[in-house]
């Protein structure tokens, strides 16, 4: 009876030692309590590995702390694009918010700016300044552009009064040169040697030798007209009948191209309203008076049988030279937006070029 007695005194006192015993383990095992005194939850498997590693590794430690760290990751990785509040940047002024996600922990510690970006709206500025025009370049800078195009010559522009008629005679002109006379002077060009070519139009230049004296003469131009006497004896003789520029190849005295038309000009009639000639094309008031005046100093005319072989000789002349510049004539054609006006304005220009030589 005793002993029965003492061995229930004895399982007594084990199950109250197993019962204070392990209470300090369950609560360090159940719950950690950091400096502020809060609890955090533990995971029942991570309490068996701290019992095992507070009954080996800390047997001499009176008190533990388990601190559970989280990794804390930047703001940005929770930015999303649909957390952006976009605006037009080209917009004066224009802003684009950045709102904190709502995906982002809100209880971790960072820096001061990351902490502001993630508790707080933060406002982004993007100021967009476009330049203004006088800042890219002055106003007065504007004088100085200087067109490409435009001719050197400073030409003014040839009045034109008489434009629906000159444009009529115009077209009449275009249409009588592409369905006539181009055909003709392609196959002439295709059919006779260049050389003889550059022969029959350096005749016809040396024919007009009168109409270049008298006209060097009247502008007063000595060194023009000695030239011009030069070339005529050289180039009739030793050039046959001035098939042949042995002047200009060698001698060195260059060609003179004057004209009545040029003398007027020198003495300062101007030019008058521009008129398209019949079949003759481009002219002026004071370039009829010229070609009229030089029509007795061509050679054509006094020594000509008839009419018509004078006209003969005229149309061989024109088509001759035409054929040196029927390439130019339809690149024109291909690259002008109005014919009419390119040729107007190369003509003038052409005229007044030679007055002021």
């Amino acid at each position: 009876m005793g002993i029965t007695t003492s061995r229930r005194h004895l399982v007594g006192l084990i199950y109250l030692f197993l019962c204070f015993g392990f209470v300090p383990i369950a609560d360090a095992v159940g719950f950690s309590e950091d400096s502020r005194g809060s609890r955090t939850n533990v995971n029942p498997i991570i309490g068996n590995d701290l019992h095992v590693f507070m009954s080996q590794d800390s047997k001499d430690a009176s008190d533990v702390t388990i601190t559970m760290e989280k990794p804390t990751p930047s703001p940005q990785s929770y930015l999303d694009w649909r957390d952006l509040d976009w605006k037009d940047p080209f917009v004066e002024h224009g802003q684009v918010k950045v709102h904190a996600s709502s995906m982002a922990p809100t209880n971790f510690d960072v820096s001061a700016a990351t902490d502001q970006v993630a508790k707080s709206d933060s406002t982004m500025k993007l100021e967009l300044r476009m330049p203004s025009p006088t800042s890219i370049m002055p106003s007065d800078s504007f004088k100085d552009l200087k067109d490409p195009f435009m001719s050197e010559s400073n030409a003014p522009d040839m009045p034109d009064p008489f434009e629906d008629y000159n444009r009529f005679m115009f077209d009449f002109n275009e249409g009588f040169y592409d369905n006539l006379m181009e055909p003709v002077v392609r196959g002439y060009r295709d059919t006779v040697n260049e050389g003889v070519r550059m022969g029959i139009s350096n005749i016809f230049d040396n024919a007009m030798a009168p109409l270049k004296l008298v006209s060097s003469f009247l502008q007063g131009d000595l060194d023009k007209a000695g030239r011009v006497i030069g070339r005529t004896i050289i180039n009739t003789t030793l050039g046959l009948g001035g098939m042949f520029d042995v002047a200009d190849k060698a001698f060195g005295i260059e060609d003179v191209n004057e004209d009545l038309d040029q003398v007027l000009g020198s003495y300062g009639v101007p030019t008058g309203p521009y008129v398209v000639l019949p079949l003759f094309g481009p002219s002026s008031v004071r370039n009829i008076f010229g070609r009229a005046g030089g029509i007795f100093l061509s050679p054509t005319y006094h020594f000509a049988p008839g009419v018509e072989v004078g006209g003969g000789l005229t149309v061989t002349d024109q088509i001759n030279d035409t054929s040196f510049i029927v390439d130019d004539i339809e690149q024109l054609e291909e690259s002008t937006i109005d014919k009419y006006e390119s040729v107007r304005d190369f003509y003038g220009q052409y005229r007044d070029g030679l007055v002021k030589d």
